[in-house]
C-alpha cells in the first residue's frame, strides 16, 4: 500500500521558513522512532511567499493524506505564537496504491474518485475533489476500505457463496396438498385479492385467520416461554437510522423512500390537485415538483428503532440480557420485477424478535431459538425443510461482506421446500422463513452503546416471516380447514371465517390441486 499525496498550505502572512522546518522535522522525530514510521516522506517541499508546496509519500502505518494533516496542527501551534494563521489547504493531486487480492468482475466507479487502474494485484486510484473536510473526515481511508468491500461484493453474490447446509429434515413434499403454485386458486376462492400495487395484496378474512394463528402458535410456543416481552417498532425510519445500521451503502437500491411535501400549505399542491379533478390522470411530475427530498424509508429489515433505543446510552449487562419483540405493522422490500405471486412481496408480514447481552447470553438465546423454531416447523408445519448456515444477512445490509468465521456461525437459516418452482422464481424450489443472527459487537460499535465496566455488548436479532410461513402452510396442509392440525386450528375456532362475497367476486372455480 503506497499513498501520495501533493498540497499547498496557505497561510495568513508569509511564515518564516526555520519555523516550518522546525515543526516538520518534529513530526519526523515523533513517527520515525515508531514501527514502519520511516515510510513516511516529504520528498519535495517549496516555499512560495504566503503559502508551501509539499509532496508526501507513504506506507500503510502514517499515510500521506494523515501526514499533511499532523503537519498543518504542527505548524499551526508554532506559529499561532507570532500571530500567523492557516488559511486552508488545498490539494492538487492524492493518489494511493491498493494490493488487492483480486480484480473486479465489473466496473467500479464512486464519489471522490476520478479514474482506478488495476494492473495485475495492484489498484492505482486516482482521488478528485479532496479538499480539508475530506482530509479531516478520512474519505480517503474510507475510499480504500469501500473498494474492498465493493470487489469483494462483486465475488461474493449473497449467500449462494457461504451457504452450508447443516441439517435437513426427512423427506415430506409427498404429503404436499399443492404441486404447484397456488396462488391462482387462493384468488379463485376470495382469499385473497389483489391490490393496486406490485407485490402487495389483500387478505380476506380466512387467509388473515391463518396467519394470525400461526403467529400466536410462534408465540405462545417460543415467544413467551423464552422471556421475550412485546414492543411497537416505529415503520418509518430516519435517514439517519439506516445509515448508522449501513443499509444506506448496502440496499438503498431495494427500499422505499419517503418524501414529504415542501409545505402544508395547499398552495403548492393546487396545480396538481387541479390537474388530477380535470383529466382524472395523476401528472407525476407535477407531483414531484411539490416533494421535498427524502427523509426517511420504509422499514426494510423492521430492527432498525431497536439498535438506536441503545445509541450512546450506557448500561449494564449484569441487568441483562433484553429480550423483545415486534409485530407492528409490515415491512417494505423493492422486488423489482420478481414479483407474481404470494409467496415474495413488496409489503409483507414478519415478527422480528430482538435481544442484548453478554456474549455468552446472545449465543445461548439464538441457539435456543432457533430449536425451537426447528421443532415449529418440524412437528407443528410437518413441511420439508433445512437448517443452513449462511452469509450474515445484517453484513450484506451493509456491504460488510466476509468469509465466514469459523468460532462462531453469525448467521442461521430455516429455509422451507417446495415441490415446485414459485410464479416469481420458477427455478428455485425453496423459500427462506426465518433467520438467527448474532451480530457480536457490530452494532455495538455502530450505534455507540456504552456499557458501564467497558464490557462486551453483543446483540442478536431474528425475522420471522409470517406471510411465508402461512404460504407454506397451505402447500403442505391445502385450503381445507377441517385438514389442519389442531395445533393451528385451536387459534381460529371451530371454523375459518367467511370471505367477503360480491355479485362478481371471487370467481370461484373447481380447483386443481
Amino acid at each position: 500500500m503506497k499513498f501520495n499525496i501533493k498540497a499547498y498550505i496557505f497561510f495568513t502572512s508569509p511564515p518564516e521558513k526555520e519555523d516550518i522546518e522546525k515543526a516538520i522535522e518534529e513530526i519526523y522525530k515523533k513517527i520515525s522512532s515508531r514501527k514502519n514510521g520511516e515510510e513516511t516522506k516529504i520528498i519535495e517541499m517549496k516555499f512560495l511567499n504566503e503559502k508551501i508546496f509539499l509532496n508526501i509519500v507513504s506506507g500503510k502505518k502514517y499515510r500521506a493524506h494523515s501526514f499533511l494533516l499532523m503537519i498543518r496542527n504542527k505548524i499551526a501551534k508554532e506559529l499561532e505564537k507570532k500571530k500567523i494563521g492557516i488559511r486552508e489547504i488545498k490539494i492538487e493531486k492524492a493518489e494511493a496504491w491498493i494490493e488487492i487480492k483480486q480484480k473486479p468482475l465489473e466496473e467500479i466507479n464512486m464519489p471522490f474518485v476520478e479514474k482506478i487502474d488495476f494492473n495485475e494485484n495492484i489498484a492505482h486510484i486516482v482521488f478528485s475533489k479532496i479538499d480539508e473536510k475530506a482530509l479531516e473526515r478520512n474519505y480517503i481511508d474510507r475510499i480504500v476500505q469501500l473498494l474492498e468491500k465493493k470487489i469483494l461484493a462483486q465475488y461474493i453474490t449473497g449467500k449462494a457463496v457461504l451457504s452450508k447446509t447443516i441439517k435437513e429434515s426427512p423427506k415430506r413434499l409427498d404429503k404436499y396438498s399443492f404441486k404447484k403454485d397456488f396462488t391462482e386458486e387462493l384468488i379463485k376462492i376470495g382469499w385473497i385479492k389483489e391490490f393496486p400495487a406490485r407485490g402487495i395484496w389483500q387478505y380476506m378474512p380466512p387467509y388473515t385467520a391463518l396467519i394470525r394463528a400461526i403467529e400466536a402458535a410462534f408465540i405462545e410456543n417460543i415467544v413467551k416461554q423464552m422471556g421475550f416481552k412485546e414492543m411497537l417498532f416505529p415503520k418509518l425510519i430516519p435517514l439517519e437510522v439506516h445509515m448508522r445500521k449501513g443499509q444506506l451503502t448496502g440496499i438503498p437500491n431495494e427500499m422505499f423512500w419517503v418524501c414529504p411535501p415542501k409545505s402544508r400549505e395547499k398552495k403548492i399542491f393546487e396545480y396538481f390537485s387541479d390537474y388530477v379533478e380535470i383529466t382524472r390522470e395523476i401528472p407525476k411530475e407535477e407531483l414531484m415538483k411539490c416533494l421535498d427530498t427524502p427523509i426517511a424509508a420504509l422499514s426494510y429489515a423492521q430492527c432498525e428503532p431497536w439498535y438506536e433505543i441503545f445509541r450512546g446510552e450506557i448500561i449494564d449487562i449484569d441487568n441483562g440480557p433484553w429480550l423483545f419483540f415486534d409485530r407492528f405493522g409490515p415491512t417494505w422490500r423493492y422486488e423489482a420485477g420478481g414479483l407474481k405471486g404470494i409467496e415474495r412481496l413488496t409489503e409483507f408480514y414478519r415478527m422480528e424478535l430482538t435481544w442484548i447481552g453478554k456474549p455468552e447470553d446472545v449465543t445461548r438465546i439464538r441457539d435456543e431459538l432457533l430449536n425451537r423454531a426447528e421443532k415449529f416447523v418440524d412437528n407443528i408445519m410437518d413441511i420439508e425443510y433445512r437448517i443452513e448456515a449462511t452469509t450474515p444477512v445484517y453484513l450484506e445490509h451493509s456491504l460488510e461482506l466476509e468469509e465466514e468465521k469459523k468460532e462462531i456461525v453469525k448467521t442461521y437459516e430455516i429455509v422451507g421446500v417446495l415441490p415446485y418452482g414459485t410464479l416469481s422464481r420458477p427455478e428455485e424450489k425453496e423459500l427462506e422463513l426465518s433467520n438467527f443472527s448474532v451480530h457480536l459487537d457490530f452494532y455495538a460499535k455502530r450505534y455507540n452503546w456504552k456499557e458501564r465496566k467497558n464490557r462486551d455488548i453483543w446483540s442478536g436479532c431474528s425475522g420471522i416471516g409470517l406471510s411465508r410461513y402461512a404460504y407454506m402452510f397451505i402447500a403442505r396442509w391445502g385450503i381445507n380447514f377441517e385438514d389442519w392440525p389442531y395445533e393451528i386450528k385451536k387459534y381460529i375456532g371451530e371454523k375459518l371465517p367467511e370471505t367477503i362475497f360480491m355479485i362478481t367476486w371471487p370467481k370461484q372455480k373447481d380447483s386443481e390441486n
